[in-house]
């Protein structure tokens, strides 16, 4: 007997129903011992938000507009009707439950409704058909198949990748070690080797571990780093041990699999998110390929020309484009920058010591097309420091310290590597708009979007991407600079719920435009010019440092400050003209 949806959706309810994680462990852990081999590899794979396998390169294609249609058209609904309920829920798969279930037109019932098998089929089909129209007809039959509201609602999870159950990839490795008595030290570790945890669920349940051995194309977790404040704070981490630094690129974090050679060479570059994307990157491709054997290579895609990492701004406008057109591909380059090495022909390297691993490395790309990033030793406040300045004046981010003496450790960020970079001053920004979050925020005013003076002439009464020019408040008129929801604890997220409703001047769906009154103080990485705000800027990272509730909104930063930052030496993301400064020691590169 095949699994339904239903009950999977009975089981994600009931983990999503407690916040304790021993307690989704057990409640997922119940329901995958009593599945069979091929639902237990749809039950693992639906359970972490995943239409297809994590080494599956296939994507739906499917969004908001395509769901909301095929739902309409089954349940007679108007347009404005499913949007007020997705609104008022905060998450569109509540929404179609909801309307599900109180709508007088939904399909009856066929017999036990849809099963796992019966979603991954309508999935493969929809990913195989090209069409917007096919595309909707294949949603349609697949919802139309729904029993109950709660299988349309988890249909539409499983659909936009995201269930809100509060089980991450944690919980899951922990419940299928507990299903099948398997320590979850080796979960964890076969699962590095083989890519899916849905096929180690399955070795699991056949008492099968031990057989699994790594293959190349099914991407890895990438190893982090900890962040450090200082030199000083980082100094007294490495507490002597022998460490070596090096530059933190702004680019794209990728890993790169390869093998064969000439017209047998295979390559596939995976992001941090473990998409593969090497038809966005054919010049990676073409330049991974002049390298002879089978291998496995982590590393940074950046802007570059003639040997000078160019500018982010350039890298931006390769992104979302899976075929580039050959004019964007001249005027804006990219290259793999390589810093190291997890497998060389047959032979895993990840357990090797850095230093051993990086030996390989020079060996693997010394003198090729693929630059190796440079390491120089440091052990003292000093040497960190040094290596620092030197990264920031060739206007990388800052610096990496990496263990010399460590294994490379899939998706850690301990005490092994650390990130050192220096953050662009604050800026105090009024908040102009309020926004309803998602999950346990749907019902709060969580995500604010804020604004600065403007002092300079330009775009003082032009409308933008993000909306109408905030209104003025005095002499001046704000404009907006971002958007930004992550630092604010739930206490402070409740205090501005309450003000934001209460200083309400117009409502837009979800989206509140509010007096400006509350001056939020905003940290970042970047100032990247933007079109999307009528500030002509954009902040890349933003978070919330504090609320300066001892702030008048006339007290926030001028539109001339954010300027004068963009055009400062620390804001690495300014285009320059200027070659990047090279000092002696140490270079940017290894093995050119």
């Amino acid at each position: 007997m095949t699994s339904t949806l239903q009950h999977f959706a009975t089981v994600n309810d009931a983990a999503a129903a407690t916040s304790k994680k021993l307690q989704k462990q057990a409640i997922l852990a119940d329901y995958f011992r009593g599945l069979p081999e091929d639902d237990l590899r749809l039950a693992v794979r639906f359970a972490a938000g995943r239409a297809f396998a994590s080494t599956d390169a296939r994507v739906l294609n499917v969004g908001w507009a395509v769901v909301g249609e095929a739902i309409l058209a089954i349940l007679s609904l108007a347009p404005a009707e499913l949007r007020k309920l997705s609104i008022a829920a905060g998450e569109v798969g509540e929404a179609i439950a909801k309307v599900w279930e109180t709508s007088r037109t939904r399909p009856p019932p066929g017999g036990d409704g849809l099963t796992l098998r019966n979603v991954a089929a309508g999935f493969d089909e929809i990913a195989r058909l090209g069409m917007r129209q096919n595309k909707l007809a294949a949603v349609h039959d697949l919802f139309r198949h729904a029993a109950t509201g709660r299988e349309a609602a988890y249909l539409a999870k499983i659909i936009f990748g995201d269930l809100r159950t509060g089980v991450q990839e944690g919980v899951l490795q922990a419940a299928v070690a507990a299903a099948f008595d398997a320590p979850l030290a080796k979960i964890q570790r076969v699962q590095l080797l083989i890519g899916d945890l849905e096929e180690v669920a399955v070795l699991a349940r056949r008492q099968d571990l031990d057989s699994a051995t790594f293959t190349l194309f099914h991407p890895i977790q990438f190893m982090l780093a900890a962040p450090q404040e200082t030199p000083a704070d980082a100094a007294a981490t490495l507490a002597g041990r022998s460490f070596v630094a090096e530059d933190k690129l702004d680019g794209i974090r990728a890993q790169i699999h390869k093998s064969g050679q000439g017209v047998a060479a295979k390559v596939a570059i995976y992001t941090r998110t473990l998409d593969r994307v090497d038809e966005s990157f054919p010049d990676v491709v073409r330049q991974i390929e002049t390298i002879a054997g089978d291998f496995l290579l982590d590393g940074e895609i950046v802007p570059y020309r003639d040997g000078q990492v160019l500018p982010f701004g350039q890298l931006q406008k390769r992104l979302g484009r899976k075929s580039p057109p050959a004019a964007i591909l001249r005027q804006n380059p990219c290259a793999f920058i390589a810093f190291d090495i997890l497998f060389r022909d047959g032979s895993l390297l990840m357990d090797e010591p850095l230093a051993a691993r990086r030996a390989q490395l020079d060996a693997l790309c010394g003198g090729t097309a693929v630059p190796i990033l440079a390491q120089v030793p440091v052990v003292t406040e000093s040497q960190i420091t040094t290596a620092f300045t030197a990264s920031r004046d060739r206007r990388n981010e800052g610096i990496i310290l990496k263990d010399s003496a460590g294994p490379y450790a899939p998706g850690r960020r301990g005490g092994l590597w650390f990130k050192l970079k220096t953050h662009l001053p604050t800026l105090d920004c009024v908040v102009t708009a309020a926004e309803t979050g998602h999950g346990k925020r749907r019902n709060s005013l969580s995500d604010y979007t804020f604004a600065v003076w403007n002092d300079e002439a330009a775009n003082t009464s032009e409308d933008s991407a993000d909306g109408p020019a905030p209104q003025s408040h005095w002499p001046l008129e704000l404009v907006n600079v971002g958007k930004a929801y992550s630092g604010v604890t739930d206490d402070e997220i409740a205090q501005l719920t309450a003000l934001f409703t209460e200083i309400t001047t117009s409502t837009d769906g979800r989206v509140r435009q509010v007096r400006p009154q509350v001056v939020l103080e905003i940290a970042f990485d970047q100032i990247q010019r933007s079109d999307r705000h009528a500030s002509g800027f954009a902040l890349r990272f933003p978070r919330i440092k504090r609320i300066r509730w001892d702030k008048r909104p006339e007290d926030a930063d001028r539109l001339s400050r954010v300027t004068e930052l963009y055009e400062s030496i620390s804001n690495f993301a300014k285009p320059t003209s200027e070659p990047s400064p090279t000092p002696a020691e140490p270079t940017l590169f290894d093995g050119m």
